[in-house]
């Protein structure tokens, strides 16, 4: 059962169809809100002020054809779940429709309130799909064209000293050779930390397995592997209770990792300070915070910081792969859970993020 309600748009010149197709729908078990236009015109016009989630179009309208309708809805809302519906069955308009975007076919001698929940079941289910799809096609354009920018870095640098070593060791000058082989040192480590960084975040999209988690014990380990970085910076982190939840324990700790990491490394102040807290939702929900002291994200910021590869300072101020709290978005995600972040400006960041109870 879908919890929150579909916004359905019903097109159909004939009121009685329409009036079909909301009969159906109410006796469906769908919760819905729907909207009816009587032509394509007025569908289109109702697309770009309100964002559907499913649409049933008509086939045979006075004047017009319902498969140039679903063009034009998808171009408007290219997600849109579409339901191609006539007066007789027909395969080839069926099959054009299906060409034309529409996720499913249906013939309105058989709109039943179960037909009609199974088509817009596999229509919504197609559309997600679809947007999935889309969203890794931009993600992998992104990935290719800002992993060569970055791996690009460190080859260069690698190159750039090993040449001034090559012509050193030629000349028979070898004083500038231990600061080019350093230099090339920790262009080799910035590339394994970039291949360490995607790694994890693709990770965070496989197939696991969820188990009751104490994150008293994840967060134990949480800070041994930041034991280095708390010890280098004098951080404090101060740990309120700590519930029990349903997770990965892998994939949790990195997401702490990753969020008290970030309190530490973006601080300027002398000490870092990093609470992690949590408080019980409804709905089954834990409410995590983690708080920092750091030098803050600006609010034009605060939707876009989860982007991958999305970095707010320069390359020079502050070292990162950009792909930190993507990864954590990931991670809170495929745990059924949202992450958000709030800042106010210079003066330090909460993040926010939600876990299933056990």
């Amino acid at each position: 059962m879908i919890s929150t309600a579909l916004q359905v748009l019903i097109v159909d010149d004939d009121i009685g169809d329409r009036r079909q197709i909301q009969f159906a729908l109410k006796h469906s078990g769908l919760l819905c809100e729907c909207t009816e236009a009587d032509s394509a015109e007025a569908a289109v016009e109702a697309c770009q002020t309100k964002n559907f989630d499913c649409a049933f179009v008509d086939y045979k309208m006075p004047g017009q054809d319902g498969l140039l309708a679903v063009t034009a809805l998808r171009e408007v809302l290219p997600y849109l779940a579409i339901i191609m519906s006539t007066g007789q069955g027909d395969e080839l308009v069926a099959t054009e429709a299906m060409k034309r975007g529409a996720a499913d076919y249906i013939p309105k001698a058989f709109l039943t309130a179960q037909t009609i929940a199974r088509s817009a079941q596999n229509a919504l289910e197609k559309a997600v799909l679809r947007r999935k799809v889309a969203q890794q096609r931009e993600e992998l354009e992104n990935f290719a064209r800002v992993l060569v920018h970055d791996f690009k870095q460190p080859l260069n640098t690698v190159l750039g000293f090993a040449s001034l070593i090559e012509r050193g060791l030629e000349d028979g000058k070898t004083e500038q050779a231990g600061m080019a082989c350093q230099r090339i040192i920790r262009a080799m480590r910035r590339m394994g930390e970039l291949l360490d960084t995607l790694h994890a975040y693709t990770q965070a999209e496989d197939c696991v397995e969820f188990e009751p988690l104490d994150m008293r014990d994840v967060m134990a380990d949480t800070l041994a592997n930041l034991e280095d970085l708390i010890k280098l910076r004098g951080a404090r982190i101060a740990i309120g209770n700590l519930p029990t939840v349903t997770g990965n324990a892998a994939q949790i700790s990195q997401l702490l990792q990753n969020l008290i990491g970030n309190g530490i490394k973006y601080c300027q102040a002398p000490e870092p300070t990093i609470q992690v807290g949590a408080t019980r939702q409804e709905e089954n929900m834990w409410l995590f915070t983690v708080k920092d002291n750091g030098i803050g994200i600006p609010e034009k910021s605060l939707r876009t910081v989860f982007e991958p590869f999305k970095r707010l300072h320069g390359m020079g101020q502050y070292e990162g792969t950009g792909l930190g709290l993507a990864t954590c978005k990931r991670i809170v995600e495929r745990h059924a859970g949202g992450i958000w972040c709030e800042s106010a400006g210079r003066y330090g960041s909460t993040f926010l993020f939600t876990l299933p109870e056990a």
